[in-house]
C-alpha cells in the first residue's frame, strides 16, 4: 500500500472524516484531501503528526509496516 493510500485507509479505519482528521492536524480540509489525492505530501513535521494521530511508529505509516531492512535488500 503506498502512502496516499495509507493516509486514506487509516482514516477510514478510525472512522474520521477528513475534516474530522484536518482538525486533529490543525490543517484545512482541502490539505488533507490533497494529501490523499496525491495533489501534494504533507512535510516530515506533518508525517510525525499524522503517525502520532494514528498512535503507528513512522515505519508502518511511511513503509506500510515493512521493514527497512526488505527495502534495502532489493
Amino acid at each position: 500500500m503506498e502512502f496516499i493510500e495509507k493516509i486514506k485507509s487509516l482514516r477510514l479505519k478510525n472512522n474520521l472524516t477528513q475534516e474530522e482528521f484536518a482538525s486533529k492536524l490543525n490543517v484545512t480540509r482541502q490539505a488533507a484531501s490533497n494529501w490523499e489525492n496525491n495533489r501534494n505530501l504533507p512535510d516530515i513535521e506533518m508525517i510525525i503528526s499524522i503517525a502520532s494521530v494514528f498512535e503507528i511508529s513512522l515505519d508502518e505509516l511511511i513503509l506500510g509496516g515493512k521493514n527497512m531492512n526488505d527495502i534495502t535488500k532489493n
